[in-house]
């Protein structure tokens, strides 16, 4: 399922955020937006669910434009967890998971047994079905974003868009959560567009990156080919370098940071040597 964004301009009022921009993203890949806060990643989330109505250009998916499209049929093709949600009632986890079937259920339906076994099966595959009875409200903010995630499965859409996922968890759920994403574009064959700050883990687990600098497109293309200092400084500032680790993988870190290490690393050698 390709998506496909056209000379797309858009924003919240004279002012655009995102100018102009033209942006392509294959079938079966799990793509990371990258930039600044107020670089217009949330707003190109928002255009691409037809949250906002673009003063130019347009969104494809599948071929479909998104904004000739209802609301039930844009929820059959495009699942979203956004950044954080309140919920009015203080629904239990389980009927929080369920209702992401309302799309494909008939009027006034409720869900049946099978709805609910995949509820569960999906919560186990996020690692919350302890709290299938537990209130929502009642959770950490970290435990709702599992839950919202579990609920974007669960509608089983073949486009998922993540507002920054990870802004609440802690650090073996960001790894934990960006792991089972991967392993769901490869396994369903869906398309996952996520919006991160930290650029390492675009680097660990995203097939394309799309870097994103007021509004417009720096650069988009595989990982390999875009994730390089030039571009990394171009879109998130001067000071950034891509290092290694202990182990050999590759790392980005402010340039200070890793001459602060060095000069750490130098030191230690230093005392080594003198004893």
């Amino acid at each position: 399922m390709t998506i496909e964004i056209t000379n797309l301009t858009a924003g919240y009022g004279k002012e655009p955020v995102l100018k102009n921009i033209n942006i392509r993203i294959d079938q079966g890949k799990i793509c990371a937006l990258l930039g600044h806060n107020g670089s217009g990643k949330t707003t190109l989330i928002n255009c691409l669910n037809a949250l906002i109505k673009p003063s130019r250009g347009r969104v494809t998916v599948m071929g479909k434009d998104i904004s000739r499209l209802d609301r039930v049929h844009i929820a059959r093709l495009i699942s979203v967890v956004p950044q954080s949600s309140y919920s009015v009632f203080n629904f239990p986890v389980l009927d929080m998971i369920l209702m992401g079937s309302a799309s494909r259920l008939k009027a006034w339906a409720s869900p049946g047994r099978k709805e609910k076994q995949k509820a569960y099966r999906v919560m186990e595959e996020v690692g919350i079905s302890g709290l299938a009875t537990a209130r929502y409200n009642e959770l950490s903010g970290g435990q709702q974003q599992l839950v919202l995630l579990a609920r974007a499965l669960f509608q089983d859409t073949p486009l998922m868009l993540l507002d920054e996922p990870n802004s609440h968890l802690d650090f073996c759920n960001q790894h934990r959560i960006m792991q089972l994403m991967s392993e769901m574009v490869k396994i369903r064959g869906i398309t996952a567009i996520i919006t991160l700050h930290d650029p390492n883990l675009a680097l660990y687990y995203c097939d394309q990156i799309i870097m994103l600098k007021e509004g417009e497109v720096v650069d988009q293309g595989l990982t390999e080919q875009i994730m390089n200092e030039n571009n990394l400084r171009r879109a998130l500032g001067e000071n950034i370098s891509i290092d290694s680790t202990m182990v050999g993988l590759p790392v980005v870190v402010p340039r200070n940071l890793c001459d602060c290490f060095d000069e750490h690393l130098l030191k230690k050698e230093a005392a080594r040597n003198a004893m």
